[in-house]
């Protein structure tokens, strides 16, 4: 469009694209792993929140690598998976549905904290905060 969206007109937009009774699960984490257990975490954790919780679930990521790109790659078959990036960006995943809003890293990650019902968080410093 010839009008730049806000942030939270980007959220809306989003969250309506979802449908009106999804519920918004938000990934973060590092972009490497430091803990010796924390991939198998993350690989564990991703099929058994897509089957605990309903269809209802959506995930989304921010497409990074490391926690994000491995909770994708687990999560089911990938179908209730959303990578959120940049306008023009990609996450190269191969699973998940990529959709853009916000012109860079800094408006995606606005965006990002406008979007989710929960949060979750594994490892990462205040960037992922």
């Amino acid at each position: 469009s010839a009008t730049k969206e806000s942030a939270t007109e980007a959220a809306y937009r989003l969250r309506n694209d979802f449908g009106r009774n999804a519920r918004i699960v938000c990934i973060l984490g590092g972009t490497e792993f430091r803990g010796t257990d924390s991939a198998a975490l993350v690989a564990a954790l991703a099929p058994k929140l897509e089957a605990a919780l309903g269809s209802e679930a959506k995930f989304v990521t921010g497409g990074m690598a490391g926690v994000q790109e491995t909770f994708a790659k687990h999560c089911g078959d990938g179908s209730r998976v959303w990578n959120l990036l940049p306008v023009g960006q990609s996450s190269g995943y191969g699973r998940g549905k990529d959709i853009n809003a916000g012109a860079d890293l800094e408006e995606r990650k606005a965006i990002f904290g406008l979007i989710g019902d929960v949060y979750i968080t594994v490892e990462g410093g205040p960037g992922v905060s």
